[in-house]
């Protein structure tokens, strides 16, 4: 088992909710700090985990990435507009083993956050950008016991074949998507629902026109919005 360095933001006020927010593919936590700021001012009873993976980038060493995809589609054929979706659900299916492996280690890893800060499942969210919203995607549906919902910002659903056959818990899944998303492109969001709707799992699909592949505020609007609702039922 893997453990991942991690910084904590507790919440201003007493902790009610708690967000595991997974960072994208070699992004560094300042890249995102403004992320969790905004998110913490807009929500007061949030806590903030936010773990970092442990690949290195070799161009940048201080980027992380959570699983290596190095030989994967040398071609780039990801992120071509003429790629139909089912043939980049395909190509992502070589990512099936590591994300696999790298969502147990963050189960065990969500486990000891639990036992050290004082929560549960109940209370905890799981958010993930682009990688990291492939694998927030597989912590949640592989855990033993359900999360609270889980929030994907410009993912998919990555080894789809194996990880049908490792669903345990079925979340609330919310996808929020750029139009304009040129790195994992919009098209996959409607395929990643059907599947998830195929698997008895409950999906949310939210648009965002005119956004590229980032995290933009009107997201985390978004997501404030459902952490709202969820602390006040």
């Amino acid at each position: 088992m893997q453990t991942f360095e991690t910084r904590y933001l507790p919440a201003k006020s007493d902790n009610r909710q708690w967000l595991i927010f997974l960072h994208g593919y070699n992004n560094t936590y300042d890249e995102l700090s403004s992320v969790y700021r905004y998110l913490q001012a807009k929500n007061p009873y949030l806590a903030i985990v936010a773990p970092e993976g442990n690949i290195k980038s070799s161009e940048s060493p201080g980027r992380k990435k959570w699983y290596k995809i190095s030989g994967f589609d040398t071609d780039g054929k990801r992120h071509n507009l003429h790629t139909s979706a089912s043939e980049i659900i395909e190509i992502y299916e070589a990512t099936a083993e590591e994300l696999y492996k790298t969502a147990m280690d963050m189960n065990a890893f969500i486990d000891e956050m639990q036992k050290k800060y004082n929560f549960t499942d109940a209370d905890t969210f799981i958010a993930g950008f682009s990688q990291g919203a492939m694998l927030a995607l597989w912590t949640s549906l592989i855990r033993r016991k359900s999360l609270a919902g889980c929030f994907m910002l410009s993912g998919l659903v990555a080894g789809a074949g194996l990880l049908q056959t490792k669903i345990v818990s079925r979340p609330h899944i919310y996808l929020l998507h750029g139009t304009d998303d040129t790195q994992v492109l919009f098209k996959c969001m409607d395929f990643t629902k059907n599947w998830l709707l195929q698997n008895h799992i409950t999906a949310e699909v939210k648009a965002f026109d005119n956004l590229s592949h980032k995290v933009d505020n009107n997201e985390l609007d978004f997501i404030t919005s459902v952490l709202k609702i969820k602390k006040e039922a």
